[in-house]
Parts: C-alpha cells; sequence; structure tokens
C-alpha cells in the first residue's frame, strides 16, 4: 500500500471509500461525529464531491444565530457565500440574552471582562439599529429562505454528536469557552418577555428592511411568564436604511418608509406565543384592568386588543394559525380570546395604504384551515364564538386548555362545550380535531373579600384525536368523547387536585407533534408547542 503523507492530499479514486456507491457512504457514515465527518471529507475530492450536497442538506438548510455581533455577522457571511446563500431556508433567532446576575461577576478578571463587554455589545447593537441592518442584510441575500423562528431553545435533534446534543445558536460555544464554568450563571436563555418583545420587534423590521416575505413566521418559546407583548405589534413605519453586505434595502421606489404588513401578506403560518402579566397596570399588555374594585361592585375590564388585532387584519393569507397564551392566567386568557378578532374601530389608526378591512371579524380567517391553541383558559361560550369567526376552519387542535366553569353554573364544562360543539353548524366543516391535556377550572367567589380559589380537575387522557373517515362522523365523535369529560364530583367538591398541583403538572411547555407527512418529527419540520 502505497504512503501518503499528511499534507498530500488523495487522488481520486485512490482510498476504498471513493469506490463505494453514495448510498453505502452515507450508511457509513451518518455514525460518524461532525468533527470526524469532516475528517473525512477531506481526505478526497471524491469524497468530498460525493458528500457535498448531504452536508450542506444537514448543517446548512437551517441555522441558529443569536443577537450578538459575532453571530450575526456569521450569518452575513453565509449569506454572501455562493452556495451556502442557496441552500438556507430556515434561519432562527435564538434568545439567548448576557446578563450579570445579583451584580456577581466572574472571579477570573479576563472573564469578567468579557462578560462586561458582552453585555454592553448586546444591548448596543439592540437599541442603535446594528441588529436589524446586519439581520435585513442578511435576509435580502437568501433567494430561498422559507422559515423565520424566534425561539428560547435549542433543538434536541443533533443525533450525530450524541443523544444528549443539540442544535445551538451559533456563538454559544464561543461564550462558553470564554466564560468557562460561569456561562451557567451568566449566560442563558431569556426569561425577560421585554427582551423577547425587543428581539421580534427587530427580526420584523429586518424582514420589512430586506422586502422579504417568508412564508412561515415561528415563534416558539417554552419558557414560563415570557413570550410577545402588545408592543411587538406595532405597526408604525420604520424609516428605510442602507444595508451593509450588498443587500438591496427594500423596494427602489423612493420612498422613505419600509412597513411590516408588507411582510404579513405573504405569510400561510402563523405562530405566536403571548405574555399578558408584564406590568398589571402596564401599557405593554394584551389585556389591561382599568377601574380597581372599589368594595361595592365587580372589578370592570377593557381589552386592549387593537395592536394584535391590527396586526392579524394584514395577514390575510394565513392557512395554519397557532396561538399560545398564559397559563394559569385565566381572567387575561377569557377577556383576550373574546375579543380576538373582532372588527377594528374606525378611530384606529393603520398604516398607509393599509389594505385590510375594518368591518369583517378576523379578517386573517378568510384561508385559515387549521387552529392551534395553547396553554389558555376560556369560558365554553366564548371559545365557541372565536371558532364561529373562522368560516374555513377544517383542523382544531386544544392542548393544555382549561375550560372556566364558575360554581353557580354547572353548564360550563367540556361535556356541555363539546355536546355544543357538535350542534354547531362549524362542525359539519371540521375534519380533524386534537384534544389533549384538557382541564376544568372553577372558581369559588368570596364576594366579601373579593378571593377567589381554583378547584383543578385533570383530565386522565392526555391525548384524543379525531380524523374525517367514511362512517364516522365529527358529530357523532364529539357526543361519544363527550361523556370521557365530565367533571369528576369527588374532585369538584373536595378540591383535591389545587392551583398548587396544577402548576406542577409540567409535561413540559413544548409539545411535539409528527409532522404532517406522518414520519417521526426531525429537525427539519418539527412542530412545537413553544
Amino acid at each position: 500500500m502505497a504512503v501518503v503523507h499528511a499534507d498530500q492530499s488523495l487522488a481520486p479514486g485512490q482510498d476504498c471509500l471513493s469506490r463505494l456507491p453514495v448510498e453505502l457512504l452515507l450508511r457509513v457514515t451518518r455514525h460518524l461525529k461532525t468533527t470526524d465527518l469532516c475528517a473525512v471529507r477531506q481526505c478526497s475530492r471524491t469524497l468530498e464531491s460525493a458528500l457535498h450536497h448531504f452536508f450542506l442538506q444537514e448543517f446548512f438548510q437551517r441555522k441558529q444565530f443569536m443577537l450578538t455581533e459575532y453571530s450575526l455577522q456569521t450569518l452575513l457571511d453565509m449569506a454572501r457565500h455562493p452556495v451556502i446563500s442557496q441552500t438556507l431556508r430556515r434561519v432562527s433567532i435564538g434568545l439567548e440574552e448576557y446578563c450579570v446576575v445579583n451584580q456577581e461577576y466572574p472571579e477570573d478578571e479576563q472573564q469578567a471582562a468579557f462578560l462586561i463587554r458582552a453585555v454592553v455589545e448586546q444591548h448596543a447593537i439592540m437599541t442603535n439599529g446594528r441588529a436589524m441592518r446586519l439581520l435585513a442584510a442578511a435576509f435580502s441575500l437568501l433567494p430561498n429562505l422559507e422559515t423565520v423562528q424566534l425561539r428560547d431553545y435549542d433543538s434536541p435533534t443533533r443525533f450525530r454528536d450524541g443523544p444528549h446534543e443539540a442544535w445551538q445558536s451559533y456563538g454559544v460555544q464561543r461564550s462558553r469557552s470564554q466564560l468557562g464554568e460561569n456561562a451557567r450563571l451568566v449566560f442563558r436563555k431569556t426569561f425577560c418577555p421585554h427582551f423577547s418583545t425587543r428581539a421580534f420587534v427587530i427580526m420584523m423590521t429586518a424582514l420589512a428592511q430586506a422586502n422579504v416575505r417568508p412564508p412561515k413566521l415561528e415563534v416558539l418559546i417554552k419558557t414560563r411568564l415570557n413570550g410577545l407583548g402588545c408592543a411587538a405589534f406595532d405597526l408604525i413605519p420604520a424609516p428605510r436604511l442602507s444595508l451593509p453586505g450588498g443587500g438591496a434595502a427594500g423596494k427602489d421606489d423612493g420612498e422613505d418608509d419600509v412597513y411590516v404588513v408588507d411582510v404579513l401578506a405573504g405569510l400561510r403560518r402563523l405562530h405566536l406565543k403571548l405574555q399578558f402579566n408584564l406590568d398589571f397596570y402596564g401599557t405593554d399588555n394584551h389585556v389591561a384592568f382599568n377601574a380597581p374594585y372599589d368594595g361595592e361592585s365587580k372589578r370592570q375590564v377593557t381589552a386592549e386588543r387593537l395592536p394584535l388585532n391590527a396586526w392579524l387584519a394584514h395577514c390575510p393569507n394565513v392557512e395554519w394559525f397557532r396561538l399560545n397564551l398564559e397559563e394559569l392566567a385565566d381572567d387575561y386568557n377569557n377577556i383576550f380570546l373574546s375579543q380576538l378578532g373582532l372588527a377594528l374601530p374606525a378611530h384606529y389608526p393603520l398604516p398607509p395604504g393599509s389594505a385590510a378591512s375594518r368591518d369583517i371579524t378576523l379578517p386573517f380567517a378568510s384561508h385559515l384551515r387549521r387552529f392551534d391553541l395553547g396553554m389558555a383558559s376560556c369560558y365554553g361560550d366564548v371559545l365557541l364564538q372565536l371558532l364561529r369567526r373562522m368560516p374555513t376552519l377544517e383542523h382544531l387542535s386544544l392542548w393544555r386548555f382549561s375550560m372556566l366553569m364558575k360554581a353557580s353554573s354547572p353548564h360550563g364544562t367540556w361535556e356541555h362545550f363539546l355536546k355544543a360543539l357538535a350542534k354547531d353548524p362549524l362542525c359539519k366543516q371540521l375534519k380533524k380535531m386534537v384534544l389533549s391535556q384538557l382541564r376544568t377550572v372553577t372558581f369559588h367567589y368570596t364576594y366579601s373579600s373579593m378571593q377567589r380559589t381554583h378547584i383543578v380537575s385533570l383530565n386522565r387522557q392526555s391525548s384524543i384525536e379525531y380524523t374525517a373517515e367514511v362512517g364516522v362522523s365529527m358529530a357523532s365523535w364529539l357526543q361519544k368523547v363527550s361523556i370521557r369529560y365530565k367533571v369528576d364530583p369527588w374532585h369538584a367538591s373536595s378540591g383535591a387536585e389545587s392551583d398548587g398541583n396544577a402548576q406542577n403538572d409540567d409535561d413540559g411547555d413544548v409539545h411535539e407533534f409528527e409532522s404532517d407527512d406522518g414520519h417521526q418529527v426531525s429537525e427539519e419540520d418539527e412542530d412545537y408547542w413553544g
């Protein structure tokens, strides 16, 4: 056997692997770790050529980045690459945040200096427009971009490198190498809803600056007490910017402003996670409680629903809408869902040239086929009214959904709702329905002190699904299933499962489904309840 030195490259066909068919070569190399796979690709030009397409599909079809100069500059470099720019189809923005916890800096001087620079830099690029410009420049150079995500988790599907490895945001490993063991303390997924809202605004404005209309927009957040406030859905135009890296700054029509509504018109899939309790009396809240209790009457409530409704009114082509709310925020959820999609009042300002209608309810639902609602709660009549605003709905999924029921009114149970849905005209158009981890919440009011206690009855069936088939109608299935969702009298009277147990009943805030084609979920087609 000829001896090949390390500094010499093998000639085509000189090694045994190069003579294998591509199918066998892929089976051999799929068990290699990433570093070993890269070493194999460097053995010869034949191997590199045979594995090139599959290497790009695995490592560059979808990438996750964080809001730092280093990470976003890398995204721009990939977008400038003639091959990678054609391959990259999904860009995820991670919610990693540099912070100092309780003013505790690392003892190592270099680590402390790195942390201070990282905190200042991240805050600066998110406020001075630098992050938006880098994102916009990269978006404008990705012709095949399909999905843009904002998420606070790492996909655990990096099976090549081990069962516990994940696809992390680009730059995380660099930060951990700089901070060492202190990375766990000062570098983590944010639990601040204000940070998520700012990141979402930056991402959407960057898409508008780049004049890009991806068909899929997903906000996947699993952290409790985190999500998007109503400030994330503001439609105020942004000034047009010149983009670095050769990207065109939107339309070349001489206009000075760009509008997020231009991005919304192209959406086909929309996944959102909302946050309510940012500040009880604050303005960045989807539901505002205005009138305090005066000891004589109930608290008066009004819904500050206009920003999100106006935002949704500019999404006329959405076919799949997934909405996750804040679990256990019962009053907020009920008021919000009762107002979702109502017609916009005449006094509410819309952007110039807006095609949104003020007269119809839930304007974005004209093409809606699938609606997923998770970690929400409301009364049965509110949920039924919301579904009636979706004239083309065919697929309904409810996950970790709490049906509110007053102790004085026994007709607010899941059994009552499912029977009412079975008799509703909406039932005739539904082809698929998924019910998972449903709950019933009973209120007991003491009007002298306005105290409220929860008695939560958890349904023991984790998931139940109906798919339209010959001989089984949706109405008959709902009537049959309603029997399973009767309120257990023992639990309803004794309060065996209270709010404390409900909070600890955590199967994870991320819910994973199988892919649409029936295969096991992969990183490419994973669908989460964020």
